[in-house]
């Protein structure tokens, strides 16, 4: 599968995906120095509504790759309702 339909072949679902893998790494370093000892030290209501974020981001991004594979021709109908209903249940089983 190649994808590659919407945004000049930008895979714009690849940028949601690796955008979510950066905010948790941004999260779990919350309260981390950096070389000039600075944190951003966010408090507990900030982060928690962050990390409830990251699945919805995920799930996104997987959803948007199925949409480009169908509109590029690598799913048919069938196999992209499939596809989609794969990734909606692992999200709504608490996967992912």
């Amino acid at each position: 599968m190649s994808g590659g339909h919407f945004n000049n072949c930008g895979y714009e679902y690849y940028r949601v995906g690796q955008f979510a893998d950066e905010l948790e790494e941004e999260i779990e370093n919350n309260f981390t120095e950096d070389d000039w000892g600075y944190h951003k030290g966010y408090s507990e209501d900030v982060i928690n509504y962050l990390k409830e974020q990251l699945p919805k981001l995920r799930k996104m991004s997987e959803i948007m790759r199925h949409i480009d594979y169908l509109y590029s021709g690598d799913h048919g109908e069938d196999s992209f309702l499939s596809r989609v209903q794969e990734v909606e249940e692992k999200y709504s089983t608490g996967g992912g």
